[in-house]
């Protein structure tokens, strides 16, 4: 499960609304002191665990907006689906809803508190609110155990706390934490200076990032309208051109296989004419056997013969005669077949023709869009109309991009701004410039500043100062509890969670953990051991061991953080939840800090990291960054 949307109106010190979106992967939420990060992620575990407790709520509701305070969470759970939970904590109500892809919004599930509390609790399976805080929420100043002496319960004590000086060395003491205060002021203002030049150079990144794609979007569009200026005839295209494209296509096979079988039947009726030969009786032999006959015939019978065979030249004029009519009759068969395919092929023509025109005519809208874009084919026509499409839909996109990156901000305004934010960051550096000699480990100095005050500050009035004094047995209750030592709390919930046995578990976080800490200390720490009831062991690089107690506050954090990761990383095969971070990095120096984000960046491609930092100088480039303020 992943968190994706974060809403907040009215709770604590925010007065205006308040959006943080994430990713699934590593997410980088940058805020200063007092603006909202420990705020944020109590609303993130209150909407995550519903609860109507008057107390719960109560905590979470602002003071300026008493009847108003709300917050929402939009999460993906592990099968894909999205759900919001609101939650009014002004008014103890609550609603949860699941989105719907079909109607493209959210369709309201429970609204009260018990079933809406029991499915959340689904998608936590096992996973209390106290299992949760343990392994998944990570707030600063949690540490595996303070290194205290320990006192037994009803133990007297054998030496007490030095008494209330005296005289001139109350007064060295008021002088120096008077100075101390004052560097203290002197160095949280230069931080703040600092902070406040960091946030206005990530802003102005954010400006000119805005800035990059607009320019970048207005070349594209310059050519994009280069280009529909080009295809600028493909405007008045008939919507469905596509289709009369495709039926011209048909059309035009079916014609072209129509005039080609018409156009081969003409071949062969050409070709049977030409095998006729042309009739003509001057060239016949038949009819000019049989005038030789007739000829033949008239001069015998003028001259050769006589009167006994008188007869033969009557039978040589009939001879001569059939002979010629049958020449004749052969021509006049051959001239009617001659007419006849000379008649099929004209109406073989004329059919040729009649296709045309009936081709054309509905091919003319085709024509007509193919004239004025002047393309030559079909095919030309339509991939200058899908050109003028695409381009079309690429500029709307462009559009639509633009919006979402600057919404309705025009060129000259952003450009103002950014120069303005210029102006705004220079002035910043150099306050934070001025400032930079005043700053100093605000850190050890308040801890010199609480000790000087305790040295300072009277007697107890259950007498810690005097010797053989007791503890008071209430008191003495509350540290000698059955709260379990060192880390063991943490793997023992991670361990039932997970379903992953302690045997397997303790080798595998113990790994990831001195991964993680030689890494960020350059090596100077190696080993860790967690697996045992007490302070984990830590070793140094020549295999010494190191006292947990005699570590500095800023390391000993350093041993938790990395544990923390170490056993996130250890079950995240089992159970995929965000891991929360409420700025735990603030005691690590800048170094150490850089080298804890990078680990929490590579934890980010196994499961969900959100890191709530105050420093800005963590964001690197293609982080999911946001900024609250």
């Amino acid at each position: 499960m992943f968190l994706v949307e974060l809403v907040m109106q009215g709770v604590r010190g925010f007065r205006e609304l308040a959006r943080l979106r994430f990713q699934s992967g590593f997410n980088l939420v940058v805020a200063g002191n007092e603006s909202g990060k420990t705020t944020a992620v109590d609303s993130m575990e209150r909407l995550l665990f519903p609860s109507n407790k008057t107390a719960l709520l109560e905590a979470l509701v602002s003071k300026y907006a008493p009847d108003a305070s709300r917050g929402a969470l939009v999460m993906c759970s592990d099968d894909k689906a999205y759900f919001r939970i609101i939650q009014d904590f002004s008014k103890r109500a609550v609603n949860l809803s699941r989105y719907n892809t079909d109607s493209k919004d959210f369709v309201l599930m429970h609204k009260d508190w018990d079933s809406a509390a029991s499915f959340m609790g689904g998608l936590f399976t096992g996973i209390s609110e106290v299992d949760f805080s343990k392994v998944f929420l990570y707030r600063r100043d949690q540490d595996v155990c303070r290194p205290e002496a320990a006192v037994p319960a009803f133990a007297p004590v054998q030496q007490g706390r030095p008494g209330v000086p005296a005289g001139g060395a109350a007064a060295a003491n008021e002088e120096k934490l008077s100075k101390l205060r004052e560097a203290l002021r002197k160095g949280e203002a230069s931080a703040d200076a600092e902070y406040r030049a960091q946030a206005a150079r990530l802003s102005l990144d954010e400006v000119k990032k805005k800035l990059a794609v607009l320019e970048e979007s207005e070349q594209k569009k310059a050519e994009i309208e280069s280009s529909l200026e080009a295809l600028q005839a493909c405007a008045g295209m008939p919507e469905n051109l596509a289709e009369l494209i495709d039926d011209h296509e048909r059309l035009l096979g079916q014609k072209q296989m129509e005039a080609d079988e018409r156009s081969g039947q003409i071949e062969s009726l050409r070709s049977q004419l030409a095998g006729l030969p042309t009739p003509s009786l001057a060239t016949d032999k038949l009819f000019l056997s049989g005038a030789a006959v007739g000829l033949l015939s008239s001069l015998a019978g003028m001259f050769v013969l006589t009167a006994e065979f008188a007869y033969l030249f009557p039978i040589g004029l009939l001879l001569s005669s059939g002979m010629m009519a049958g020449a004749w009759y052969n021509d006049s068969h051959k001239n009617v077949q001659r007419k006849h395919i000379v008649h099929e092929i004209a109406g073989l023509e004329k059919e040729l023709a009649e296709l045309e025109q009936r081709f054309r005519q509905g091919a003319a809208i085709i024509t007509a869009c193919m004239k004025s874009v002047g393309a030559e084919s079909p095919a030309e026509l339509k991939d200058k109309a899908e050109n003028y499409r695409y381009f079309l839909s690429l500029r709307d996109d462009r559009e639509e991009q633009r919006r979402r990156t600057i919404g309705e901000t025009t060129p000259e305004a952003l450009r103002d701004e950014c120069a303005r934010r210029e102006q705004e960051t220079l002035d910043l550096e150099k306050a934070a410039r001025a400032v930079a000699q005043d700053n100093v480990d605000t850190f050890a100095i308040r801890q010199e500043i609480e000790r000087l005050e305790g040295e300072s500050a009277p007697d107890s009035p259950w007498g810690f100062s005097s010797e053989g004094a007791e503890l008071p047995a209430d008191f003495a209750v509350s540290v000698t509890g059955d709260r379990q030592a060192g880390f063991h709390a943490e793997l023992g919930v991670a361990s039932r969670i997970s379903g992953v046995e302690m045997d397997t578990l303790v080798p595998a976080v113990e790994a990831a953990a001195q991964r993680h800490l030689s890494a960020i200390t350059g090596g100077r720490y190696v080993r860790i051991e967690a697996g045992q009831k007490c302070d984990p062991i830590v070793h140094a690089k020549d295999n010494s061991v190191v006292n947990y107690g005699e570590l500095s506050h800023g390391t000993r954090s350093l041993v938790y953080f990395c544990l923390r990761a170490g056993l996130v990383e250890a079950i995240a095969g089992k159970r995929k939840l965000p891991f929360i971070l409420d700025d735990p990095l603030s005691d690590f120096d800048p170094a150490r800090q850089y080298a804890a984000c990078r680990i929490l960046r590579d934890l980010g491609t196994k499961t969900q990291v959100v890191l709530f930092t105050s420093n800005p100088a963590l964001k690197a480039e293609g982080d999911a960054a946001a900024e609250l303020k």
